[in-house]
């Protein structure tokens, strides 16, 4: 047959032509083969948590084909255009435009089975390298990775589709272009675009909206419900403004003496005719790093926070801890020394702990010094808050200030109320002695939840019994009426080996009492955030990839559109040392602009992230902070590398002879 015969010469002389689009497949068919295989591998029925990683892995899964889709889609536009002369040629000579669908399907088919084949050979070994990974963050060794059919399947399956879907689009190119339209694709020029001064006023407007958002999140859910306007916001906002900007920059160095420099006249001349298309790649690389960026700093920013979160909230390997309003610390301390002798089992360094967790109420700012608290109505400004005792604090060796009488000290975790100095709760007046932030205490338990979180201090538990006798009787006369107890607790250190025993002696935990190691919990905690760092970093590597072929093939472009250029330039006398600094001004406009956005969108975000990552209960600002700048020097690194690389690219192919 006709058709296949080209397509297979076509594939043979034109690998070179065809080698990025290949590349590209391969490498989104890998990463989505990898999530498919944890997602379905037998071994996470054996894991503490296995169900709920195999479906964060499916949602990776998804999110990473529709990504893995644009890509290439992209990539296989970008070599129709270079093909259409060819295709244009073929339809001169008579082959019909039939018969080049037929070879496009062709070369689509062995281009599908050659992911297919290289992806699954390099999945495997590369999903085995990143699972031992994986299974080091969750602190799992007893099994390994079991690849499964169904994974192949699944991940063939999607780019079957895909491909069905470029084929689609390649036919329709195609079949509506005429033999000159096809021979003028590829070497036809673009009317040089107007600066809209309209445009760069949405852009702007759109920025200072996201940016606005951003900046005024006082709590995570807050940060949670505007987290998806911010960042749309933002997202048109960089689209217009690369529109919009980058044409009126360009016009505004035309306009000066410097542009008739020649390798001025020659970047500016060049890029401008082709902002549109340029704008556009650069808003796609910006959003893309943007991604790559927030996408890491949160999930490192909560693996590594996670474990601090856990070794914060137990300050000794073990926790007994009662609800009741009887029982005192030291009646519990001795229950559980009684237990754990009669167990078999060494229990030591107990200290006892009193406390009321879980207490819900609307907080409402009376000038800037009066907090006012009342039953919840509006979630908006519910503010949830636990309770404990100076005492409990000192026999932590915590550094508090002292209080007595009507006094109290405030924890507020997320600093949103730093100039409180009246406390008002459900009608009782305190005054508040001191504010304190979270990294004022190093030993108490933290309180982990999405809303903005306080911790109260009495001076004495008679006064926290009091102002819970409060809060239970305010919450008492509505129709959704409930009752709160505190909580006596007992830290203690114990060994790994003898926790099964006291568990059994204790029995298992219910309403009223709950036994806890902070071993077992660091593991829980390490399975279900190691998923969503795993995911996180699979999404990061993703994105940077992407980020990679856009800059790839727009540098591709750029060159080949170039070459000709530059070869009559340098016939009518223009020095290769002329053209390579002429190349290193394009690229390097290229290559500056969209990692510097990136770095503002991300500054501008920061408030939010950190938010985000409280959630999960990670409160360390400072963790947060070095995390995101060792996130950024290693982005911008990766990306001078991506840069260096690219502008080789678009060197070779402008001054090959």
């Amino acid at each position: 047959m006709l058709s296949f015969k080209l397509a297979v010469q076509n594939l043979k002389k034109g690998l070179k032509s065809f080698a990025p689009f290949i590349v590209a497949s391969v490498t989104m068919f890998v990463l989505l083969f990898v999530t498919a295989a944890i997602a379905q591998s037998p071994s996470l029925e054996k894991m503490k948590g296995g169900a709920a990683v195999g479906q964060m892995m499916s949602f990776a899964m998804w999110i990473l084909a529709i990504f893995g889709g644009i890509i290439l889609i992209y990539s296989y536009r970008f070599l129709q255009l270079q093909r259409s002369r060819e295709f244009g040629l073929y339809d001169i000579l008579g082959l019909g435009k039939k018969k080049i669908a037929l070879v496009s399907f062709f070369e689509l088919v062995m281009s599908y089975i050659a992911t297919v084949i290289i992806g699954t050979i390099v999945g495997i070994a590369f999903s085995k390298f990143l699972f031992l990974i994986f299974i080091n963050m969750i602190g799992e060794n007893n099994f390994n990775l079991a690849i499964t059919p169904a994974s192949i399947l699944t991940v063939a399956a999607i780019f079957l589709i895909f491909f069905a879907l470029l084929l689609i689009i390649g036919t329709f190119i195609i079949w509506k272009s005429s033999s000159l339209d096809l021979l003028r694709e590829a070497s036809k020029g673009e009317k040089e675009p107007k600066s809209n001064i309209f445009m760069a006023l949405i852009g702007v407007v759109l920025l200072v909206v996201g940016y606005g958002l951003a900046l005024n999140v006082d709590n995570p859910v807050k940060a949670l419900s505007t987290f998806f306007l911010a960042v749309l916001a933002v997202i048109l906002g960089t689209y217009f403004f690369y529109i919009s900007f980058t044409v009126w920059y360009l016009k505004w160095r035309k306009k000066r003496n410097s542009y008739y420099k020649p390798q001025n006249f020659i970047t500016i001349s060049s890029m401008l005719y082709r902002m549109k298309a340029n704008a556009v790649g650069l808003a796609n690389i910006t959003i893309l790093l943007s991604m790559t960026l927030v996408t890491l700093v949160v999930t490192i920013g909560i693996f590594l926070g996670s474990t601090q979160t856990v070794e914060r909230s137990f300050p000794k390997e073990g926790q007994y801890t009662v609800y009741s309003q009887e029982k005192t610390g030291n009646q519990l301390a001795q229950t559980l020394q009684e237990k754990a002798d009669q167990a078999g089992v060494e229990v030591s360094n107990l200290s006892t702990a009193l406390s009321v967790d879980y207490l819900m109420g609307n907080g409402q700012k009376e000038g800037e010094h009066t907090l006012n608290i009342t039953p919840t109505g509006d979630q908006k400004t519910a503010i949830q808050f636990s309770m404990t005792t100076l005492q409990t604090l000192k026999n932590l060796n915590e550094n508090v200030a002292d209080i007595s009488g009507n006094q109290i000290n405030i924890l507020d975790y997320f600093g949103a109320y730093p100039k409180i100095k009246a406390f008002n709760w459900f009608g009782t007046t305190y005054e508040v002695k001191d504010i304190m932030a979270t990294q004022d205490l190093t030993k108490y338990p933290i309180m982990m939840n999405i809303t903005t979180p306080m911790l109260l201090i009495f001076p004495n538990d008679a006064a926290l019994h009091q102002a819970l006798e409060v809060y239970n009787k305010a919450n008492n006369e509505g129709e959704q009426s409930y009752q709160v107890s505190p909580s006596v607790t007992v830290n203690f250190d114990i060994a790994e080996k003898d926790q099964e025993k006291l568990t059994n002696v204790l029995g298992n935990n219910d309403g009223e009492h709950m036994l806890s190691f902070r071993s077992a919990e660091m593991k829980e905690v390490r399975t279900g955030i190691g998923a969503f760092v795993f995911i996180g970093m699979v999404l990061g590597i993703s994105f940077i990839l992407g980020a990679a072929l856009i800059i790839y093939y727009k540098q591709l472009s750029e060159g080949v559109q170039d070459k000709r250029s530059f070869k009559i330039l340098q016939e009518v006398g223009l020095s290769k040392e002329q053209v390579s600094k002429t190349i290193k001004s394009q690229v390097s406009m290229i290559f500056l602009l969209p990692i510097a956005m990136t770095i503002v969108h991300f500054s501008f975000a920061y408030i939010m992230i950190s938010k985000l990552i409280g959630i999960f209960g990670i409160m360390d600002s400072q963790l947060i902070l070095w995390i995101s700048l060792g996130t950024i020097a290693a982005l911008a690194f990766i990306y001078w590398l991506i840069y260096k690389g690219t502008s080789l690219v678009y060197y070779n192919i402008v001054e090959k002879k």
